[in-house]
Order: C-alpha cells, then structure tokens, then sequence
C-alpha cells in the first residue's frame, strides 16, 4: 500500500488549520455583532422602568439639570430634570415657551421664596413643557406632554411611548390630566391666559384602527375650572369638510 507523500499531508494539515481559523473568525464576527447590537439599544436616553416579571437592567444614571429658567409673571424658576446619557452635553435649547433636549426629561424641579419642589413623584418621561417666557406668550398656565405608562411594553420610558396632555397653575402647582382615554393628543394651543385649544384624536368604540382612520375632535379648555368643552362648531365645519371628501 502506497504511503501518502509529504506534500499530501502538509496540504490536509494547512487546511485543517484554515478551517480552524475560520470557524473561530465566524465565532468572533458573532460576538461583536451581539455586542454592537446590544450596545445600541442601551445607547437611547430612556428612564429604566421594572417590569412585573424582572427589575431594571441596570443601575440608574445620576440625573443632570441645567440652570434655572425664568417663568414670565412670577419668580419661580423651572428647571427640567435630565436623565440617560450621562456627562453628554444638552444637546437642546428652548423656544417659543418650550424645552427641546437630547436626554430624556424625568422631572421638574420648581424653585420660589419656599424652597425646591419636584413636580412629579413617579417614573416619567416629559416629552415638552410649554411655559410662559416672552411678552408675546399670553398663558398664564404651564402645559406638559408626560408618559406615565409603558405603553409598546419594553421596560423604558421614552418617545416611543404614548403621552397625555397634563396642566398646573404658572408655578407649576396642581398637576391634573387635561384629555383623559380613550381620547389621544394631537396638539394643543394657547387661546388666551386662562384657556387652551386642544385637539385630540378618537378611536371609534369597540375597533383598533390606524391613527390616520381616527377622528379628530377640538376642545376648549378652562385652566381654572377644569373643565374641558367640545368645540362645536369646529368641528362641525371639520365634518362638511369630510363629507365633501367623500363625495
């Protein structure tokens, strides 16, 4: 029986160290695409929550806060709570009476001749507040767009969860819901220093629809009263507009 050469042999041992390299390569690639993957999910600004079957994945990050704001008719200042991204700089401004930011707003601290108060006491995240800063902002209210709920169910509060339209007096006192479910924000806007014009979107009863299929309805709210009014003739003439569509 003829024995393999030398050559044959050096040839079968290069290519089983090649398939060895190779393996460990693919093994590798798998590694870092995991990491870079799991990296970018931790990379959002986001208020770690606990969901009911496990607790936070990690450790809150110390929360940052830049100086104070003047409120236009008082001598509070506002100051919005930031959380997610560490020693980032703010990546926001502000502008027309609202905080625009990088991080992810957690809270509001309200400073006066009292002290410091908090205005929330559980996870949020405040996707806007809108106060009053220039001659030209006639409100005499604060309005903030908060989530409370987890609501697409992956254990953070960000922007990719569903806020409700909430209001307090111009120091940021008596926090109270303006739209309640099943009624969902669409916008809202400064008529004058006591009232707002809201506008809200309202999935039909007993059906999940698209948002675009949802009908949009327009309120008039009374700050000191609470008490939320449907805008009739608005959207009377916003229904002849959607009849003449339909035509």
């Amino acid at each position: 029986m003829k024995k393999p050469s030398l050559d044959r042999t050096l040839k079968l041992l290069w290519l089983l160290i090649g398939a060895l390299l190779l393996l460990f390569l693919a093994a590798g690639g798998v590694m870092i695409l995991s990491q870079v993957i799991g990296n970018a999910g931790a990379g959002d600004a986001a208020v770690q929550i606990a969901s009911e079957d496990r607790a936070p994945r990690e450790e809150p990050r110390a929360v940052r806060y830049p100086a104070p704001q003047a409120i236009r008719g008082t001598s509070t200042r506002l100051i919005p709570v930031e959380y997610g991204r560490a020693y980032q700089p703010d990546g926001g401004g502000y502008a027309s009476g609202a905080r625009y930011t990088s991080e992810v707003v957690a809270n509001v601290i309200f400073l006066d001749a009292q002290g410091a108060r908090l205005l929330l006491d559980r996870p949020a995240h405040v996707a806007s507040i809108h106060y009053p800063r220039t001659a030209q902002d006639v409100q005499r209210w604060i309005a903030y767009q908060i989530a409370f709920d987890d609501t697409n169910g992956d254990a953070r509060l960000d922007r990719r969860d569903a806020t409700t339209l909430y209001v307090t007096d111009v120091e940021g006192r008596s926090l109270r819901p303006v739209l309640r479910p099943p009624l969902r924000l669409r916008s809202f806007h400064a008529l004058d220093a006591g009232r707002m014009l809201v506008y809200a979107l309202e999935p039909p009863r007993g059906a999940a629809v698209d948002e675009d299929r949802m009908g949009q309805r327009a309120f008039i709210y009374d700050v000191a009263s609470g008490q939320l009014a449907p805008y009739a003739a608005l959207d009377s003439a916003a229904e002849r507009a959607g009849q003449i569509l339909r035509r």
